[in-house]
This record gives C-alpha cells, sequence and structure tokens, in this order.
C-alpha cells in the first residue's frame, strides 16, 4: 500500500508542477489503470481479499485514493487518502 501511495504522491508533485495537466486527465489515463491493476494484484498476493482500490479527484485538483480491503484474520483496511507535499 505505502508504494501505492507513493507513486500517487509521485503524480501529484507533477500536477504541483503542471509537468501533468489535471488530476482528472491523469485517472482517465492508461498509466493509472495499469498502477491500480498492479496494485489490486499486489495486494491479492498477500491473501487479502474484498479488495477496492478507486482514484479520485481531490479538492484542489489532487490525486486521492480510496481503499480497502480484508486481510487474513478478519482484519478490515481501509481508508482514503491525498498524499501529497503540504
Amino acid at each position: 500500500m505505502r508504494a501505492l501511495l507513493s507513486e500517487v504522491f509521485e503524480l501529484n508533485e507533477r500536477i504541483m508542477t503542471n509537468d501533468l495537466v489535471s488530476a482528472k486527465s491523469v485517472i482517465v489515463g492508461k498509466n493509472m489503470k495499469k498502477i491500480m491493476l498492479h496494485y489490486h494484484e499486489a495486494i491479492a498476493e498477500d491473501d487479502a481479499t474484498d479488495i477496492h482500490l478507486q482514484a479520485y479527484v481531490a479538492y484542489g485538483g489532487w490525486i486521492g485514493i480510496t481503499f480497502s480491503y480484508i486481510l487474513p484474520g478478519g482484519f478490515c483496511v481501509q481508508g482514503s487518502t491525498v498524499p501529497r507535499r503540504v
């Protein structure tokens, strides 16, 4: 999960420096779909179930991530964050 948030942080950095046009254009792009699929598979390798990863345009034009999954033993991980520099 930390690696996914690091990648989104880097995308938000590129939005902040105007290297990328907007969060919306990034989210609908092929790269974001590839990233989300990769991390969905990575979380599934840890025997997690009921995995949900969703990118969204957060307030201020940043990329946010909403996530939830259940680890073995029934531990539920869920949250929503906008990884960016403040």
